[in-house]
């Protein structure tokens, strides 16, 4: 009883000859692993995919990171950067091997070129230059001359209307100027005029608001100012919209005056001319952010200021009366 039957032990041996091997050997198992594992990432890759693009449908905004500070690049000089005009200049004037040259209210305005050479220009009064190269000039006739580079020259009468009028900056489509009560835009194409701020806003009498400052610059956007009552405490003003934005202290420098202002192109800084009560002459650059002295510099007179790049201010004394050698030089920031 204890032997299996010849005929079952058969039928047994056949069978398992005939079976097909296991899957589950090792190997096999190893294979099936990666494939399903390759399976799984490209499913969560997919999935993840369209779970982006629902939430961007329904309404979420990806935005690169803005806050991250930029890598400093080094300031490229600007075309022509700045022009230093020589509006205030009184008095006779070489730069080097030019021959003397006399400048003054009443004569052609001067300008020093970055390459040291000192040329005039057929306009008087306070002068200003425009993007094209050209130069926007009031003269003391209250006749207003527009001087396009390579154009006719325009010119046109801005009667004070019962005050003075002062020429406070241009740029290539209007001539901005002080007015009894404010600051008015002057349109150069048709000679309208608006308000741009009051004198009221600047604490500025209103009869005369240039008479009661030391030094202004502005662009479209913004008015920095030196009020010959606080000169020592420039203020910045934005225009648009009309609104004080902070002082600008030079009290810690030892400040008696201002005499010339210059914002950079992009108003971050400005560079400053004062004066000192021993009548030392100095200049320096401010940041417009926070007030915060970048640069300084004792120099020899009053100083005429303009920005090669937004950092790099240009510089020149410009002593009056007599006979003097112009004298320019960078002050970097």
């Amino acid at each position: 009883m204890d032997q299996i039957p010849r005929d079952i032990d058969l039928a047994v041996r056949t069978a398992a000859e005939t079976t097909q091997g296991y899957a589950g050997e090792l190997p096999d198992v190893y294979r099936r692993a990666r494939r399903r594992a390759r399976r799984r990432a490209v499913a969560a890759t997919a999935g993840a995919f369209t779970v982006l693009a629902g939430l961007v449908g329904g309404g979420l905004v990806l935005h690169n990171r803005t806050d991250a500070t930029p890598i400093h690049q080094p300031d490229a000089p600007a075309e022509s950067g700045q022009r230093l005009l020589l509006s205030h200049a009184d008095g006779e004037y070489v730069a080097g091997a030019s021959s003397p040259v006399r400048l003054g209210p009443a004569t052609p305005v001067g300008e020093l070129l970055p390459d040291g050479r000192l040329v005039t220009h057929p306009v008087v009064g306070d002068v200003f230059e425009l993007p094209d190269g050209g130069l926007v000039a009031l003269g003391p006739d209250e006749l207003l001359t527009v001087q396009p580079s390579g154009g006719d020259r325009q010119q046109r009468a801005v009667p004070g209307a019962g005050g003075p009028v002062t020429l406070a900056g241009a740029d290539a489509t209007t001539a901005y100027l002080w007015r009894p009560y404010g600051l008015y835009a002057h349109d150069l194409a048709g000679g309208l005029e608006r308000l741009v701020i009051s004198s009221d806003m600047l604490s500025l009498p209103g009869d005369d608001p240039a008479g009661d400052l030391d030094a202004a610059d502005l662009t479209p956007e913004r008015l920095v100012l030196a009020d010959a009552r606080r000169s020592c405490r420039p203020e910045l003003v934005s225009l648009a919209p009309p609104q004080g934005l902070r002082d600008l202290p030079l009290t810690a420098l030892g400040c008696d005056k201002v005499t010339s202002l210059r914002l950079s192109p992009n108003t971050g800084r400005v560079g400053v001319s004062y004066q000192k009560a021993d009548r030392s002459h100095h200049v320096a650059v401010l940041s417009t952010e926070d007030g915060t002295v970048l640069a300084r510099r004792s120099v020899t007179g009053p100083a005429e200021l303009a920005w090669l790049t937004e950092r790099d201010l240009r510089v020149v004394p410009v002593p009056t009366g007599g006979l003097h050698e112009l004298r320019q030089f960078t002050l970097p920031s």
